[in-house]
């Protein structure tokens, strides 16, 4: 048993690995793109938004696909499709629809990863250890991030920053494909790890058309359940409106831009990525944190909590800005600095609260009978308005400048921190009584107990 928590726990942090790594590469990669002035601002922001669009894609599907295939099956499956798309998105450069077709193949796997590896997690891992399971998935997303990041800085360091002058073509689509192709190597071994997993035991019981607790005659129950049910709506509009607004908020908008948003903000050359490396690393070594508390404080606690500060931060890059764009001061190094530090503000308690949280509301809020395709339409919406975001972010920038996107999110956290006041705790239930408590029972044995 110790020995299938190990590796469901490395699985899980593998799937977040991918995860990361899928919106954390373009990052260091778009700069290049840009300077090569191949395309418009639309067509790359429709390049860098072409996850989310795969993303999109995948979550329509998601939820029937792992009812149907099964968890394992899927998280396989994720794992190929992105092995597949990495040398497409790598030699593709001077072609936009191939280009295009790549990024949103890399888009339906992580959109895949990111139903079924909560779900599993949720289904397999004991309840005093959900939480922590979670945690593993969110802290590795967060070193995906990291590693696609030094890794963006290593290229750029070998090859030259983005901006270098005498830096020719040649060498920056060399620098944009060698920001890609690192990345076989821990989609691989994700691939390889996945197919030792072992089904769920929810999928395996739903399969069998029974319940989860056969054991318990007075508490078997319909398998199947509607989301239209009174007793679902709650949960289910609570999950939705929680992934919208943690990327309403922009995290996967600006992570995708960092390096240009510091360039933007003052800083010149490789010093834009190696601050991109520290926020991300930030995220990271955050949440760690996070994860040892979320099982003693609570969701609810780190969620309000990081919502909040998050807000703030927000509100101070976009004020950086506005002094820049509406007010004449000049772009340099200090202000550089201050975004920098407004990132770090923010990024602590991103990682503290939405970061870890959002993947524990997501899975733990709707009952086993709605999860999948509840979790597919919730996680649908995240991605139409995470992609709506970043498809259009360049040409939003040029027309309303950076302060206005920051303001717009800043105030889409103040909405997240009034959303997280009605979300009920979670912290220590199983998933069945999780779900009694949306339909205001108690769990048969409680009663006998009573």
């Amino acid at each position: 048993m110790k020995n299938d928590t190990r590796l469901l726990l490395a699985i899980a942090g593998l799937g977040g690995l991918l995860y990361g790594v899928d919106f954390g590469v373009i990052a260091a990669a778009e700069p290049y793109m840009k300077a090569l002035n191949i395309y418009t601002d639309a067509q790359i922001s429709h390049i860098v938004g072409a996850v989310l669009l795969g993303g999109l894609l995948s979550s329509i599907t998601a939820g029937w696909l792992c009812d149907f295939f099964g968890r394992k099956r899927m998280i396989v499956a994720s794992a190929a499709m992105f092995l597949v798309a990495i040398p497409i998105v790598s030699m593709s450069l001077d072609s936009y629809f191939i280009l295009y077709a790549g990024r949103v193949l890399q888009g339906m796997s992580a959109g895949y990863m990111a139903v079924v590896m909560p779900m599993y997690l949720a289904e397999t891992l004991p309840p005093d250890i959900r939480g922590r399971g979670t945690g593993v998935f969110q802290f590795f997303l967060g070193l995906g991030l990291v590693v696609a990041a030094g890794a963006g800085c290593l290229v750029a360091t070998w090859y030259g920053a983005s901006d270098k002058v005498g830096l020719d073509a040649a060498g920056k689509a060399a620098a944009w494909s060698a920001n890609f192709w690192w990345t076989m190597v821990p989609v691989a071994v994700l691939f390889l790890g996945s197919l030792r997993l072992r089904e769920s035991p929810v999928w395996l019981a739903k399969r069998a058309g029974k319940g989860i607790e056969e054991d318990d005659e007075s508490d078997r129950r319909e398998v199947r359940g509607s989301l239209l049910q009174r007793k679902y709506v709650l949960p289910f509009l609570l999950a939705v409106v929680v992934l919208t607004l943690n990327k309403t908020t922009g995290m996967s908008s600006f992570t995708s831009y960092l390096v240009s948003i510091l360039q933007g903000a003052g800083f010149e050359g490789i010093f834009a990525n190696w601050g991109q490396l520290a926020v991300k690393l930030t995220n990271m070594l955050v949440t760690i944190a996070a994860a040892a508390l979320v099982d003693r404080k609570g969701r609810t606690w780190l969620l309000r909590v990081g919502t909040g500060g998050m807000t703030i931060g927000l509100a101070a890059i976009g004020s950086v800005f506005f002094a820049i764009e509406r007010f004449g001061v000049q772009a340099n190094n200090f202000t550089g600095l201050l975004t920098l530090f407004s990132f770090f503000f923010m990024q602590v308690f991103y990682a503290l609260g939405p970061g870890l949280c959002v993947w524990l509301v997501l899975s733990e809020l709707m009952p086993s009978r709605i999860r999948a395709n509840g979790m597919a339409i919730a996680l649908f919406m995240n991605q139409l308005v995470a992609y709506g975001l970043a498809s259009t972010f360049r040409p939003w920038v040029a027309a309303w400048g950076w302060s206005s996107m920051f303001f717009f999110f800043s105030a889409n956290g103040v909405l997240y921190f009034i959303t997280s006041l009605f979300i009920p705790e979670t912290k220590g239930k199983t998933l069945d009584e999780i779900e009694h408590m949306w339909e205001g029972t108690s769990r048969p044995a409680e009663k006998m107990k009573g």
